[in-house]
């Protein structure tokens, strides 16, 4: 319509044909003998339309002004005619200086008609698709000397539309071209070095005002490097959508981050609240505009964040003055500095709404404008830190002590961990004879009590173990470097080992310790049973120091029922009788080296120091929380919970479903924690205080259902004849702490149960009384495999401890499996060399003399591939158990990893891995 409007109304007519010889190689007002036709898109002809016929259609002269037609969706069309003088030979060019175009597309139409130099640039296209490689479109024109064209230029931008044109010849554009790269240059590199030196102050006094500052530089040093092409040509030369974006999403926080560091800068929040409420306005418009970008079409968001720019420039100017003013030291500079950038910035603003003319003054303004006020702001943020400088002396001295104190306790740290995982290794080789021993003992032909006996020494070894790892742990914590595993194991299982360690102790201070599962609590839950022994032990002992006398108590209960994923949350309570803690005492509670020992007069070691410390980080590592509930006079109770995974849901046991139990003992907690158990397992239990009383039950239960297990206390041993055989149950266990042993119970046909009751042992004893028929009450998972099933396989021990080779060769027998044993690596090597027969299993250790486990196994990889032989399967055997050196023996080519100290069920465990990877399925004997 524009258009249309100034032809109607007549224009002054366009100069005459541009002629281009050697006597002017610039023409920088090209655009003058030029005439354009604008419109719609969608109304404006296209190339095959208007360069057959271009008189057809009603072109305006474009005037001596730069074409500007500021923010506008409409195209342009640029004709531009052309005559090459008949002396020249040059090449000529045709430059737009306006990096901003979304695209210019060239066409040279010649006098015959003929449509040549078809060309492309902008910011839709990628930079290597302009025809001559520079920030602005720049179109090489192919005229024959003394020929007449006329150059066809079509053009739209999505920011405002201007359209310089020069011609130029090719030598004196790369002048040009050389000049200002020389001067961006300088620019830039200078805003570089004023945004790196800031930075760095930021980081050496950590103020905000710089962070700020640095941002705002970077922002408007990006801004320019956007408006003059450099950005698409040197940081995203490929990147379409950043070319074309970048800046709309750019000048929202050209309103906001000046704004945030005037509020920082001056302090505006507590010298003049009502003016750091005008800038509090500015960011939230900033925030608002960023928000909206996304959804609004660039041509309408990019008008309005420019006249949110002048707003900003016009508040901060005034802030500025006001607070000069009022004697604000910081905004003189402050003041002057903005000053420059704000003349620059509005310059440029005005010419791009098409108020102010495009020219050198009005596009290059803003770049000294912005380049005096960094300076400026540096040098007004330098005086702020001289007057700093002497409250931050003190606190920079104690800074520099502090970090080398951190140093050298990095240094005392990272030698005393080394001294702790040597230390490790050297205690784990000697702890894996007796453990191991030990584990082979318990699987021998013990009566009930001596098994009991041999457990509580299993358990007590492998409570050494956990001491030993605990320091570990704590240094690993500290490092970041603790890994949880992810195991299924049986709750009733994990919490009678926990028990268990405390038996003696129980029994040797009369102090009793009761457990307490909750039915919905699941049978088998995957997580990582060591760390969670450690909390429930660290707390169990912690309870055993606190207290004189009473009972201790361990609760297992639901604190989050499984979801659909079977996610679960699990709360443990241990609960004491002790003298309680006040709140003072509870604050500390879980620190690092908290004594306890000085706040309770009954509490005989402070333990709880590093062990509750190392379980609240293993809590935060589960995905739980640790916490203390407690009053002086009136004991503690200890909690925490973790997240893990329900794999067995709680049921019950066919062969003891429905079975009747008695419990005769005089205290209730005692019979509620027995009678908890055998529910779970499906029983129907009823309890009484004293011998008089369970015969009544058991003459009465005569006529209904008959009891069919009678757990009897042992301080009514002396009494047991008082109840006729014909009332007693064919299942009569007899209860007593550790260590008694009830003869007369024994002499009376009563199975000797020892207290703590621990549900497996419980379990299995009611099983063989009840349940006749059952062969064996060892678990399943305990059992030996059969001779029959391995004893086929060539088996090597590689191993120079003699305690390890008898370990390892002693486990190995029980499954009938006659190893062959080697000293070291090279003795290995040897017999894989010269064995005719394939080694099935190799048990490789690490750390050996002469040649170590990972040169060995290297090595037979190696002559395995050579001569084409069968994989032997390697299970590396090693003291150290972290992550490195699992994937040092991986990567050194071995199958498996155990580390010591190793029980049987680990071993056998990774026999079997080892026949089902080569296809052959062993079975336990029990299955």
């Amino acid at each position: 319509m524009l258009t249309l409007v100034l032809t109607l109304l007549g224009t002054t007519p366009a100069r005459a044909v541009l002629l281009l010889d050697n006597s002017t190689p610039v023409h920088p007002d090209a655009h003058a003998h030029a005439r354009w036709l604008c419109g719609p898109a969608d109304t404006l002809p296209s190339p095959e339309t208007l360069l057959p016929r271009p008189d057809q259609f009603a072109w305006v002269a474009v005037g001596d002004a730069t074409p500007n037609r500021g923010f506008t969706t409409d195209h342009c069309w640029f004709r531009l005619p052309l005559q090459r003088a008949v002396d020249t030979d040059t090449l000529w060019l045709l430059q737009v200086r306006y990096p901003l175009l979304a695209r210019a597309d060239l066409f040279l139409r010649h006098a015959d008609g003929r449509i040549t130099d078809r060309a492309s640039a902008g910011l839709t296209l990628p930079y290597d698709a302009r025809p001559v490689a520079w920030q602005q479109p720049t179109f090489p024109l192919t005229l024959a000397p003394g020929e007449t064209a006329e150059a066809f230029l079509l053009t739209h931008s999505a920011y405002s539309l201007q359209v310089p044109m020069t011609v130029i010849t090719q030598d004196a554009f790369n002048d040009s071209a050389q000049q200002t790269m020389l001067i961006q240059g300088l620019f830039f590199g200078g805003m570089v070095v004023m945004i790196l030196y800031n930075l760095f102050l930021y980081f050496s006094i950590r103020e905000k005002a710089y962070l700020l500052y640095v941002a705002w530089s970077f922002t408007i040093t990006l801004f320019l490097a956007i408006l003059h092409g450099f950005a698409q040509r040197f940081l995203w030369p490929g990147n379409v959508t950043l070319s074309s974006y970048m800046m709309v999403y750019l000048l929202p926080f050209i309103v906001l981050l000046p704004a945030l560091f005037t509020l920082h800068f001056l302090e505006l929040g507590q010298r003049a609240p009502l003016l750091a409420r005008l800038l509090r306005l500015h960011v939230l418009i900033g925030i608002t505009l960023l928000l909206l970008t996304p959804f609004v079409p660039r041509q309408y968001i990019i008008s309005v964040d420019v006249v949110c720019i002048l707003a900003m420039d016009a508040s901060i100017l005034l802030v500025g003055l006001l607070r000069t003013r009022a004697g604000d030291p910081d905004a003189r500079v402050f003041t002057l500095a903005w000053l420059c950038f704000i003349a620059g910035a509005a310059t440029m603003s005005l010419s791009k709404f098409g108020v102010l003319p495009r020219n050198l003054f009005t596009e290059y303004l803003v770049q000294a404008g912005v380049f005096i006020e960094v300076v400026l702001l540096s040098l007004a943020l330098a005086n702020r830190i001289n007057r700093l400088k002497e409250e931050h002396s003190t606190s920079i001295h104690e800074k520099a002590r502090a970090e080398m104190e951190a140093f050298k306790a990095g240094a005392r740290n990272q030698a005393k961990s080394e001294f702790l995982a040597t230390m490790s290794h050297e205690i784990r080789t000697p702890m894996n004879g007796v453990l191991g021993m030990t584990d082979l003992l318990r699987r021998t032909a013990l009566n009930n009590q001596q098994s009991q006996y041999v457990d509580t020494i299993y358990q007590s070894t492998q409570s050494l173990l956990t001491v030993i790892n605990d320091i570990l742990d704590y240094s690993r914590i500290e490092a970041g470097k603790l890994e949880l595993e992810s195991v299924d194991v049986s709750v009733e299982s994990l919490v009678d080992d926990c028990v268990s360690l405390f038996s003696l102790l129980s029994s040797e201070r009369q102090l009793p310790i009761y457990t307490y599962l909750d039915s919905r609590v699941p049978e088998v839950i995957r997580t990582d049973p060591v760390r969670l022994k450690q909390i429930i032990t660290n707390l169990l002992s912690n309870a055993f120091k606190c207290t004189e006398q009473g009972q201790i108590a361990l609760h297992v209960a639901v604190r989050q029922p499984p979801d659909n994923k079977g996610q679960c949350v699990l709360l443990f309570e241990v609960s004491d009788t002790g003298s309680g803690l006040d709140d003072s005492q509870k604050q500390h509670l879980f620190k690092e080296f908290s004594n306890i020992e000085q706040r309770s007069s009954t509490r005989r070691k402070g333990g709880a120091g590093l062990g509750l410390a190392i379980s609240k980080r293993l809590c935060e590592l589960m995905g739980g929380e640790i916490g203390v509930n407690s009053a002086p006079g009136r004991g503690a109770t200890f909690w925490f919970t973790i997240h893990c995974r329900q794999i067995s849901s709680p049921g019950t046991l066919r062969a003891l479903h429905g079975k009747r139990l008695l419990i005769v003992d005089p205290s209730p907690p005692f019979s509620l924690s027995v009678s908890q158990m055998a529910s779970r397992w499906g029983m129907q239990v009823d309890d009484c205080r004293n011998l008089h009383d369970a015969a009544t039950r058991l003459e009465q239960a005569t006529r209904r259902t008959p009891f069919d297990a009678l757990l009897v206390n042992q301080c009514f041993k002396d009494e047991l004849y008082q109840i006729p055989i014909e009332l007693r149950p064919s299942a009569l266990l007899l209860t007593g702490a550790t260590g008694e042993i009830p003869a007369a119970g024994v002499a009376a046909g009563a199975v000797a149960i020892e207290t703590p009751i621990r549900a497996r042992f419980l379990r299995e004893e009611l099983y063989n009384l009840l349940v006749p028929t059952r062969v064996s009450h060892t678990p399943p998972a305990c059992q030996a495999v059969g001779e029959d099933s391995l004893d086929k396989l060539n088996v090597m021990i590689v191993e120079d401890n003699a305690v390890n080779q008898l370990v390892i060769d002693s486990i190995l027998k029980t499954a009938g499996i006659r190893a062959t044993v080697a000293s070291n690596g090279r003795e290995a090597l040897t017999r894989v060399e010269q064995s005719p027969r394939h080694w099935n299993v190799i048990f490789m250790d690490c750390e050996m003399p002469e040649m170590d486990g990972y040169e060995a196994t290297r090595h037979i990889r190696t002559l395995e591939r050579q001569h084409n032989r069968q994989r032997s399967w390697i299970i590396a055997l090693s003291a150290h158990a972290s992550g490195d050196y699992i994937q040092k023996a991986r990567d050194a080519g071995v199958d498996d990893y155990l580390s010591k100290p190793v029980s049987r069920d680990q071993v056998i465990d990774a026999i079997r891995r080892s026949t089902l990877n080569d296809g052959e399925v062993v079975q336990d004997t029990a299955d």
